[in-house]
């Protein structure tokens, strides 16, 4: 069964790195916007209305934000710059505040303001931090880090508020997305191929799961469409590399030759062991974290996502690679 886009959207999170794909996609296909946000500034001339709040916890203007509004897509978050603290460690409250709490918030509001589309993004890390099979929805969660705990308890409870409330939730487990205005290790990745950086990923035989911002934004449509589209799924490009092989077609969207090299296993992993060791006292890149998300595997079946909604990623990896690429050479001449 179809249903009829909404004819008003809230976007929290609108001035980060997926809010502007998301809120962009909504305004092309003529859905006014109103996009909630601590920096309103930043969203100048991005043809969206833009509400300030101070925070997840603003719960008179997160009422006032959502009056005619029919859909709400919450994008915002705490994320971690560096790593993530264990679930039960102290330096988890702030994931707890906003991830957890704000969440409750925003739902709450919601639900009073009589919305009928709730659409949350979450994250793979809901599940865990790497795998030797792919994962399904099915897949018994395990988290990680505070992250990961903290959008599987806003995952809970949206789906409990949502059952009780007859709300059409669609939650997103979202792997590592790449695209235009990224920031964090997708950047890293593809500036580090643009200069020639060597790569020591040669040796891995990993799988990762990946996400282009345009389907992302592709799958959201496709789950507020469809009366199926009120669950949880996984999203992903539909097609699994390795770091090496990421490295490769980015190298080719880029036109030249990425600096693989064949590192054995161990030896990066001692020297994540000493990077971990040195970055006690300073900014040091080569982690164990760092090592095992360039040779660890994380993928996931998206299978559901295609068989509830008839989800199809519209756009190929080279394709998204190349509208990437486009975008990081016009940064690089831009700050040069």
């Amino acid at each position: 069964m179809t249903r009829p886009l909404p004819r008003r959207v809230l976007v929290t999170g609108a001035a980060g790195f997926l809010g502007g794909h998301v809120c962009r996609a909504f305004v092309e296909r003529g859905t006014p916007v109103r996009a909630l946000t601590r920096r309103p500034a930043a969203l100048a001339g991005a043809g969206v209305e833009p509400w300030p709040v101070t925070g997840l916890d603003d719960t008179l203007g997160i009422s006032r934000a959502l009056a005619g509004v029919e859909t709400v897509v919450h994008l915002a978050a705490h994320v971690h710059a560096g790593p993530s603290p264990p679930p039960d460690a102290p330096g988890a409250a702030p994931y707890r505040a906003v991830n957890v709490e704000g969440t409750r918030t925003l739902l709450d509001a919601s639900l009073a303001a009589g919305v009928r589309d709730f659409v949350l993004a979450s994250t793979v890390k809901a599940v865990g931090e790497r795998n030797k099979a792919p994962w399904t929805e099915e897949t018994r969660s395990a988290p990680a880090d505070a992250y990961g705990a903290t959008k599987l308890e806003a995952e809970a409870l949206v789906r409990e508020r949502a059952a009780g409330a007859g709300l059409h939730a669609p939650i997103l487990r979202l792997p590592l997305v790449y695209g235009p205005e990224m920031k964090a290790n997708a950047l890293r990745l593809f500036q580090a191929v643009a200069r020639g950086v060597p790569l020591p990923v040669g040796a891995a035989h990993n799988r990762r799961s990946y996400l282009f911002t345009g389907n992302l934004t592709a799958a959201i449509f496709a789950t507020l469409a469809s009366e199926a589209g009120g669950d949880t799924f996984f999203v992903t490009d539909g097609q699994d590399l390795s770091t090496a092989e990421l490295a490769r077609e980015i190298g080719r969207a880029l036109g030249r030759k990425p600096r693989i090299l064949s590192v054995p296993a161990g030896v990066l992993h001692a020297a994540g062991r000493a990077g971990d060791v040195l970055a006690r006292v300073a900014p040091f890149p080569l982690t164990t974290a760092a090592i095992d998300r360039l040779t660890g595997s994380l993928t996931v079946d998206a299978s559901k996502l295609a068989r509830l909604t008839g989800f199809r990623p519209p756009y190929s990896v080279p394709e998204a690679l190349r509208i990437t690429c486009e975008w990081l050479r016009t940064r690089a001449r831009a700050t040069s």
